[in-house]
């Protein structure tokens, strides 16, 4: 490594980007120091790569005090997560060590689910209802809550990403059999839950190819904000989990101009200045609501932008937390449309026997490449949500209705057995 280059210390989870995509993305911008929790299963097995591709920092065991003066000893200009769950934890280092990062305070509105709509609400934005579960022994607080929630309504983690552990409650009374359905055993877990009022579908939505809900991909730089791009949703498999993004959306113009004036409202409420945003929007009857905002770059965003416009998004996320000014004047423009299609099992299967139709899949000019995530004999579950697809499919194509043929294409020829 130079000297003279700046310095990111990159916090590491392995369930966040490759890690040979992030030191492409730093190649011609920094270098970088990884610090990671060698101790967490999944990390270990990675330091001897992470130490080839710039300098470890292990923070295994360390308090936040001693984690920030290890951190400091590498010198770095700047530091960055893109994972949910590490948010808070480095948003603490970066106060310490006087790095450009958003608040602790607005780390934790970012995190946690329940905070973050308290704090729309707050900032007058039209949200759903929103309860936090009790302990599971607080009897009055349960009576309150049975007075005032309103349902349908989902069930998820206060605290999560990817779909894991979400599922639909339609009524007061099933709500104890969807607690039972994610609950990993003796003992409760209620108090990391929340309870989200399901915001409703429009009636044009239902039955179309495409989801009634988008993301907005945008970049904050000293507050002022940058939308890069939004992107669409295939519907989500049962319960809620993702089955696929594509990039543009299909909105119209009205549209699209109040999916960013939402996001945009949000920004502020939550009082992000600095770093990437993936802004969940769905479009209701009363108009574009707030689903989540997280505070990073969303999954599989940065290789879909760079298949249809220049840039180079997590290039930008490292380049904001070395505290440098990025500001777009308008949305880049796309060229063709990127999608990314996942397969899911169905939610009451949970072992795959066979997969078939793949390979005719990977004979279409209009399929980049098809990834097998579970084959044959290995375990699936709904409650892993996105990360437990079976395969995915990558693609371009010029434009949505050729879009529509592809996907309706994937899914007649393809078929998950399993029992």
């Amino acid at each position: 490594m130079s000297d003279s280059r700046r310095r990111l210390a990159f916090v590491y989870h392995p369930q966040s980007f490759g890690t040979f995509a992030l030191a492409k993305a730093a190649q011609r911008i920094c270098d970088l120091v990884w610090v990671a929790d060698t101790s967490v299963p999944g990390v270990s097995s990675m330091s001897r790569l992470l130490s080839r591709l710039g300098e470890l920092v292990d923070v295994g065991g360390l308090s936040v005090e001693e984690a920030a003066a290890a951190v400091a000893a590498a010198r770095p200009d700047g530091i960055l997560a893109l994972h949910d769950s590490q948010l808070p934890w480095t948003a603490s280092i970066a106060r310490r060590l006087a790095l450009p990062c958003v608040s602790p305070e607005v780390a934790e509105r970012l995190a946690d689910k329940y905070i973050q709509r308290e704090a729309l609400r707050a900032a007058g934005l039209p949200v759903g209802g929103c309860w936090a579960l009790p302990d599971e022994d607080d009897r009055q607080a349960w009576t309150e809550l049975a007075t005032q929630a309103r349902f349908p309504a989902v069930l998820k983690p206060r605290r999560g990403a990817g779909s894991r552990d979400v599922v639909a409650v339609r009524s007061l009374e099933e709500l104890p059999a969807r607690l039972a359905e994610i609950s990993d055993g003796p003992g409760s877990r209620s108090s990391q839950l929340l309870l989200d009022e399901y915001l409703r579908d429009r009636p044009s939505d239902e039955g179309q190819d495409f989801a009634g809900y988008v993301s907005v991909e945008s970049i904050v730089s000293a507050g002022r904000v940058s939308h890069l791009a939004i992107t669409g949703r295939f519907p989500p498999a049962e319960p809620f989990r993702e089955s696929g993004f594509f990039i543009p959306s299909a909105l119209d113009h009205d549209e699209r101009d109040a999916v960013l004036e939402v996001a945009g409202a949000a920004t502020a409420a939550i009082g992000v200045t600095v770093g990437c945003l993936h802004t969940e929007i769905k479009l209701t009857p009363d108009g574009p609501r707030v689903i989540e905002v997280n505070g990073r770059v969303g999954g599989g965003t940065p290789e879909m932008l760079a298949a249809v416009t220049d840039v180079d998004l997590l290039g930008i996320a490292m380049r904001l937390a070395l505290g440098e000014p990025i500001e777009f004047d308008e949305m880049p423009h796309c060229a063709r449309v990127v999608y990314v299609l996942y397969a899911h099992a169905p939610a009451s299967m949970r072992r795959i026997i066979a997969i078939d139709g793949l390979q005719r899949l990977r004979a279409d000019p209009n399929i980049q490449r098809v990834m097998l995530n579970r084959g044959p004999g290995q375990s699936v579950h709904w409650r892993e949500g996105n990360w437990g697809h079976v395969f995915s499919v990558h693609g371009v194509v010029d434009d949505h209705e050729q879009l529509k043929t592809v996907a309706r294409q994937i899914h007649a020829e393809t078929l998950i057995r399993g029992e």
